[in-house]
């Protein structure tokens, strides 16, 4: 991957309370929005495909890595021991 970026999951965010009560876990849709606002190319115009390998938790950090070619990302995200996140294709207009 050509790009790095260090991230961290929201410690309160109002989807914790249903997602789940007691043991919070980051919605795949919420750790989206950060790879997408991290990305910096404004909304995707198609999700090509992801594929959550790992959940993560409130407050956690994590690596963003990806790169880009023409109208396409491709990225992946690591937890602090490498291990993997989530991986996926976007497209952007």
């Amino acid at each position: 991957m050509d790009r790095e970026l260090p991230l961290s999951a929201p410690l309160d965010h109002p989807c914790y309370a249903g997602h789940f009560p007691g043991a919070p876990i980051v919605p795949g849709v919420v750790l989206l929005d950060l790879v997408v606002e991290a990305l910096g190319r404004g909304a995707p115009r198609r999700v090509d495909s992801v594929k959550f390998h790992r959940a993560l938790q409130p407050g956690e950090a994590f690596t963003l890595r990806w790169e880009q070619a023409g109208p396409k990302a491709t990225f992946r995200c690591l937890a602090a021991d490498a291990a993997l996140i989530v991986e996926g294709n976007l497209t952007f207009a």
